[in-house]
């Protein structure tokens, strides 16, 4: 993402400080520094000052928002606060996206991966095809490679877009499963 600097992007601190806080209003994906960066044609540094400028006057405003570092890049998401109020709203105002089938299925894939259906069909006693086609239309799992064992079934998980919108940074943030172990899983 690089581009010649113009006159829409001023040395202004104040100025670039709003440009950089629509940019991450507006993306879809978290930003990287990097690309912020390169796109602004300002330094690294300058940057991450600038986006921890951001992130402090959202947290000490109180703001709806916050601004998270996720997936390698930083957006922003509803303030954890009004979660509660929010999630009340989503169940009056939305339909549901994701089915509990496909719920079950992230679920054992956050713990699991890389996991093949099979795998997951076994775990979940049901066949979960159908399922997986949704998630990965949904981007929200892709293929991550193949078995050594007769078949070479390809294995799963899951993408930073998942990362993303759970509103973590990685995988090892998920809280730990109680009483899990590989002897659970052989039956």
């Amino acid at each position: 993402m690089h581009r010649v600097r113009d006159s829409k992007i001023p040395d202004d601190n104040a100025r670039i400080k709003k440009i950089i806080e629509g940019i991450l209003f507006i993306t879809e994906t978290p930003m990287k520094v990097t690309e912020l960066s390169q796109f602004l044609e300002i330094t690294e540094r300058k940057t991450e000052k600038i986006i921890k400028e951001i992130e402090t006057d959202f947290l000490e405003q109180d703001r709806g928002f916050i601004l998270r570092k996720v997936g390698g890049g930083y957006r922003f998401y509803s303030n954890p606060e009004i979660n509660d109020v929010l999630r009340d709203f989503i169940k009056y105002n939305f339909k549901t996206y994701l089915s509990n089938a496909a719920l079950e299925t992230l679920a054992i894939m956050c713990y699991m991966q890389p996991v093949t259906r099979t795998q997951i069909a076994e775990i979940r006693g049901v066949r979960t095809d159908s399922v997986f086609h949704t998630l990965i239309d949904k981007g929200l799992v892709k293929e991550a490679g193949r078995l050594k064992e007769p078949g070479n079934p390809k294995t799963y998980r899951t993408t930073d877009r998942f990362l993303e919108i759970i509103g973590l940074e990685s995988l090892k943030q998920m809280p730990p499963l109680q009483d899990f172990n590989e002897s659970n899983l052989d039956g």
